[in-house]
């Protein structure tokens, strides 16, 4: 059941349609599915995997936007002239 949890969950964050949550839900969910997989021997091992990978795509994504707009709003603002009264 985690492991569709976090498959469903990393696939709605990398879609961006909770951007934030759902990665990050979909990688705790996927490491604990894995964990009590391994533990019990169940079956769904592929989907947790893919949940968890997912998951850590989206937030390596969602940091590279930011880390992108953090560099273009230092360029814009080191490039705005600072001259007072001239």
């Amino acid at each position: 059941m985690l492991a569709i949890i976090s498959l469903v969950a990393s696939i709605a964050g990398f879609l961006w349609v909770v951007p934030v949550i759902g990665p990050i839900a979909g990688v705790i969910t996927g490491h604990i599915s894995l964990a009590q997989i391994k533990r019990t021997g169940e079956n769904g091992r592929g989907m947790a995997l893919a949940g968890t990978i997912i998951g850590w795509a989206g937030i390596g994504v969602a940091l590279l936007i930011i880390l992108f707009f953090f560099i273009v709003f230092i360029g814009v603002a080191a490039s705005q002239s600072s001259r007072y009264g001239a």
